[in-house]
């Protein structure tokens, strides 16, 4: 859970706007506002402005709290959204993105470009993990998001209804490890989630709070709204038991629903059984509901009266939320997973509101990484701004001498630039002047005038030398390299049939070695293949590779060239050439002991009137 932060979970329901706001507390969390505003039409009834309405209680709402600076989380209807359970194959956990991704395509029966899905794993204790895919259409969530939009909010995360409910039950207790029901009846729709050890199955059933209003419309012939008021007040009127028997049939549907949906889920988790049903929403305010469900479905059904980690001493009016409480579920579920304390964190925000909530919350610290930038900036200019003016005045003060490169009287065109003596003397005797100013201004001027000559010299040389140098290089290499090459190709050893296949291609090479795979096999294969060739030309070739030899320690040597003699290559005078170095792979098994019987002994015998090879050494080599 993250410390410190406030968040507001907001849930619009066909009834009523409840919001609540949140903060980590020290036995779970502290309510730290709410808002309860009821509609003044019920949002689902025919003929309404639901626009109008929504846009009325979100004013209110506004007028009552500054919600542009706040995380907050949205309820989306449980009818509106998609949830779909299939268990997983033992898989690594690298590879579930895929397989989810797989199955999300083959459950969703829309295009997936038209729905925002995420997916939740659970393990169950037996270690078999199950994955839950959540869809909403785009159209739906983008008409359901509206209603923050349209004033300017932007919501850190969207829920269904359903998992907001189980995350606040999961958290608070009432929802453990033991497989318990739970009955969420909202105005249109009730929610039933099944809940069993870390994993969770959930339907809509199409039977909410207008079905029991619409029922005693038509008993007592009475409008909508009278009818809406006959079932607030049931509890307490003198007709209950008429109430109750014009509802019955209603609870009849809703109990043959229940039945059948938990039915479905037992059938395919064998050895599960259901005692508990926990009733969460006000219809169950409803006289006989309880009691009805209890006595058809053969379960206890519990209505919790609190939320045991939802501390709410410090809200102002705590009497009127207490009193509404158990219809903030799915509020109290939205604000504990911007808390980060839920068990479902799936999330169908819209990625492109998403990237807006985190460009625009990383927006005041752009501001300050620039204000630093600009500071740093102002510092370093204002420093070297200082400094200068201090150099420049000293400068006009004592100013700097200032040499000339002389000639030689002999140099009549001045082709030949030298150094001013008194440059000469800075150079070889220090600094000269009486304060530190002028000591660093001879320093300064004895080297730029060093500079300068220098520059003339190579102003006047360099060409000639790059000229001459490149007339030479012409010629260095041009008759010896083909000649080197010709020898090391022809100390190569021959396989001629393996040589021919694979000039054919790699069909013809593999056909020739399936051929008599005891004849070709690999490690008996006389192949040398040259994967580099490195050569460094030396003015004293022998001195050079003596260098070299030196630094390969440990190395096995190969026995010298006969074309010259270890004495004759130690006191043979100074002579231009090539050290070449190769590098290559072999795939006979007697390594080096095959090379030297055939690749080293070939270039020994290896000989061309342009080069020949004075001596050569083993550097090293291993198994790949």
């Amino acid at each position: 859970m993250t410390a410190g932060k406030a968040v507001w979970g907001i849930d619009l329901g066909q009834c009523a706007l409840k919001a609540i706001r949140l903060q980590p507390g020290e036995n779970g969390v502290d309510a730290v506002d709410y808002v309860y505003i009821e509609h003044p039409k019920i949002l689902s009834q025919p003929d309404v402005d639901r626009a109008g309405l929504v846009a009325e209680v979100m004013r209110k709402l506004l007028d009552q709290h500054d919600l542009t600076k706040e995380t907050l989380l949205v309820g989306v209807p449980g009818q509106h959204t998609l949830a779909r359970f299939s268990k997983l194959p033992p898989v690594d956990k690298k590879k579930i993105p895929d397989i989810v991704q797989y199955e999300a395509q083959q459950q969703i029966p829309f295009d997936m470009d038209e729905v925002i899905w995420d997916y939740q794993t659970f393990t169950s204790a037996e270690g078999e993990t199950e994955v839950g895919i959540f869809a909403m259409r785009r159209e739906l969530l983008r008409n359901h998001l509206h209603f923050v939009a349209n004033f300017n909010l932007e919501p850190a995360g969207v829920q269904s209804g359903p998992l907001a409910l189980y995350n606040a039950l999961k958290y608070d207790g009432l929802v453990g490890d033991e497989p318990i029901a739970i009955l969420d009846i909202g105005t249109q729709n009730a929610d039933l989630i099944v809940a069993e050890g870390g994993s969770l199955w959930t339907r809509n059933i199409p039977i909410g709070g207008n079905a029991f209003t619409e029922a005693l419309s038509k008993t007592f012939k009475v409008s909508f709204r009278k009818a809406e008021n006959l079932k607030r007040d049931a509890a307490k009127s003198k007709y209950a038991r008429q109430i109750f028997q014009a509802m019955r049939p209603v609870f009849a549907d809703l109990v043959a629903e229940v039945q059948r949906s938990i039915g479905f889920f037992t059938s395919s988790r064998r050895g599960v059984k259901l005692t508990k049903l926990l009733a969460m929403g006000s219809a169950f305010k409803l006289p006989g509901l309880q009691k009805f469900l209890q006595q058809n479905l053969g379960m206890d059904v519990i209505r919790p009266s609190a939320f045991n980690k939802l501390n709410v001493s410090g809200v102002a009016n705590a009497p009127q939320l207490v009193d509404q409480l158990m219809s903030f579920g799915v509020a109290y579920g939205l604000a504990l997973q911007g808390l980060e304390a839920a068990s479902i964190t799936s999330n169908l925000l819209p990625p492109e509101i998403a990237k807006q909530v985190v460009w625009r919350r990383k927006t005041p610290w752009f501001y300050g990484a620039a204000a630093c930038l600009v500071l740093a900036a102002l510092i370093v200019w204002g420093r070297n701004y200082r400094d200068s003016s201090v150099i420049e005045a000293a400068k006009a003060q004592t100013p700097a001498p200032n040499w000339s490169p002389v000639y030689a009287e002999t140099d009549k065109t001045q082709i030949n630039p030298l150094v001013e003596p008194k440059a000469t003397v800075v150079v070889n005797g220090g600094p000269q002047g009486a304060t530190p100013v002028e000591r660093a201004n001879t320093v300064i001027a004895a080297a730029r005038h060093m500079d300068e000559v220098l520059s003339k010299l190579q102003t006047i040389n360099d060409p000639l030398i790059s000229e001459a140098k490149l007339v030479g290089d012409l010629y260095v290499q041009r008759p010896v390299w083909p000649a080197i090459l010709r020898m090391i190709h022809a100390a190569l050893p021959r396989e001629n049939e393996l040589n021919e296949a694979m000039r054919k291609g790699p069909e013809a090479y593999l056909k020739l070695i399936s051929s008599n795979p005891e004849t070709h096999a690999r490690a008996k294969r006389k192949q040398v293949f040259i994967t580099s060739l490195k050569a460094q030309y030396s003015t004293d070739v022998m001195s050079d590779y003596r260098q070299r030899k030196a630094a390969a320690k440990g190395n096995q040597p190969v026995s010298p060239s006969p074309t010259a003699t270890p004495e004759e290559t130690q006191t043979a005078p100074a002579q231009p050439g090539f050290v070449v170095t190769l590098t290559g792979q072999t795939p006979n098994a007697d390594g080096y002991e095959f090379l030297k019987r055939y690749f080293f002994a070939n270039l020994e015998r290896a000989k061309d009137k342009e080069a020949y090879v004075a001596e050569y050494y083993w550097v090293g080599g291993g198994p790949l």
